[in-house]
């Protein structure tokens, strides 16, 4: 029996994902953007610790000012953005951050907090494990191009 154009289409999105999701584990620095007090976006350079596929990655950071940086900004607005590249392919995903408290969550991403920066490690009051969802990823990948939207499991 013949494919449905359908069924062509779901099948040629999940070998983008799967590419998308290989690229990801490649990257050790990804760039994560967020939204300033005064409304602009804010892109820097972070180092992911983890990911599951695209949909879930994570990150720590620290909070050291009350009025700006990443922890703040995603305190007040969980909307953010993540991207990735290598060679000529890259991805951009949309979604929001979370910003973890749960202590038995938190320590399961201690072996990646730099004691040189947070002596105390992810107990450390200052380090804050973020996790950014995933709710929409445009894909440029071996010269294919396209944008999907996801339902957001919580």
């Amino acid at each position: 029996m013949e494919k449905t154009a359908y069924e062509i289409q779901k099948e040629r999105i999940k070998e983008l994902e799967g590419k998308a999701a290989e690229l990801l584990e490649k990257c050790d620095v990804v760039t994560l953007a967020s939204v300033n007090e005064k409304g602009y976006p804010r892109i820097c350079t972070i180092n992911k610790i983890e990911a599951k596929d695209f949909s879930e990655v994570y990150f720590c950071t620290s909070k050291r000012s009350h009025i700006n940086g990443k922890a703040t900004h995603f305190q007040n607005n969980t909307k953010a953005s993540v991207c990735y590249h290598l060679g000529g392919d890259s991805v951009t995903l949309i979604g929001n951050v979370e910003i973890i408290e749960d202590m038995n969550i938190k320590k399961e991403f201690d072996k990646y907090c730099d004691r040189n920066f947070f002596k105390k490690g992810i107990e450390d009051p200052k380090c804050f494990l973020l996790r950014f969802i995933t709710n929409e990823a445009t894909f440029w990948i071996e010269g294919k191009f396209r944008t999907c939207k996801y339902k957001v499991k919580l």
